[in-house]
């Protein structure tokens, strides 16, 4: 699995680098970007998500993704943990960085980077269970990190976001006794693949427009080793806890285990920035966490992966 996932980041990484040089050679601006984001979280994600969710009814993948809701949650909860121990200076200059890492640092870019990289890995069956963390990223990362953010929840951003209503919309088809009929499923499907590509080149388009800042050049090195390094251990310390406490020794068991940890590996959200800068926090900090920690999850997501390998078996 440690091969399949770095050949997977391996190819990602390409098609970032296309995207680089190609927003590089036309100056992509920033409506434009925006607009590939919002094409990406509006149009093409909830594709994949019911498209996912359009196979035959079985009540043990039910019951499964039920699973994966619940461990995904206790994984948050201890990442929320971590990153706000990990910034609990009180001093006033650095109040709204600390807000900024403890969102980035929970939330991670399991859409964009985690969707094709499980798809690639796993296929549609782990993109099923990665939808159960991505129910709980969008319910907390609305509720909490909005909390964080703002001081308030948005129960409207929960209740219309597309990854929230396509999840249910694919849950509700997931339990019907048929699948969608070719002449829809089709163009779903065809819609879906675009999603590795599209990914990765946004995030290519992004990184052209990467600014670097030396007065965050240790806060940054902090902030990756806690968002790579310390949050994934300790969501593979929950996934060891549970593998040994409820014997997950099945190969689906196992599977879903990894979904979790993937997601949970992945770079900051890129979600995080716009928040920022909604709420009137460091947009530009917040922008160069997500950028540094995409290019360095390169190398901490296999890593981690092979650890765990060694460790549920």
């Amino acid at each position: 699995m440690y091969l399949l996932v770095l050949k997977q980041l391996a190819i990602m990484t390409i098609l970032g680098i296309m995207g680089f040089i190609f927003a590089k050679a036309v100056k992509v601006s920033e409506s434009q970007q925006k607009f590939l984001s919002k094409m990406l979280l509006y149009f093409i994600n909830p594709c994949l998500i019911v498209n996912s969710f359009n196979i035959e009814f079985d009540s043990l993948k039910l019951k499964e993704f039920g699973i994966v809701v619940l461990i995904s949650l206790a994984v948050h909860v201890v990442m929320i943990f971590v990153c706000i121990l990990f910034t609990l200076s009180k001093k006033e200059e650095v109040k709204d960085l600390n807000i900024v890492e403890r969102v980035a640092g929970v939330f991670t870019n399991c859409g964009f980077i985690g969707i094709p990289l499980i798809r690639g890995v796993f296929g549609d069956e782990g993109v099923f269970y990665l939808m159960g963390y991505l129910i709980v990223f969008n319910i907390l990362i609305w509720t909490y990190g909005m909390w964080q953010m703002s001081g308030s929840i948005s129960v409207k951003k929960i209740l219309t976001n597309p990854v929230i209503i396509s999840s249910l919309l694919g849950l509700i088809l997931f339990v019907c006794p048929f699948t969608l009929p070719e002449i829809i499923s089709k163009p779903v499907t065809m819609v879906a693949d675009m999603n590795t590509a599209m990914a990765m080149i946004l995030i290519g388009i992004l990184f052209a427009n990467f600014h670097y800042e030396k007065k965050f050049v240790w806060r940054l090195i902090r902030f990756n080793f806690v968002r790579l390094i310390i949050c994934p251990l300790c969501a593979l310390a929950v996934l060891f806890a549970i593998y040994k406490i409820f014997g997950f020794t099945g190969e689906r068991e196992k599977l879903f285990l990894f979904v979790v940890l993937i997601c949970a590996s992945c770079p900051a959200a890129t979600s995080v920035p716009g928040m920022a800068v909604l709420f009137d926090k460091d947009a530009s900090y917040a922008s160069l966490c997500i950028s540094v920690s995409s290019a360095v999850c390169i190398a901490t997501v296999p890593s981690l992966v092979l650890l765990a390998e060694q460790i549920i078996r």
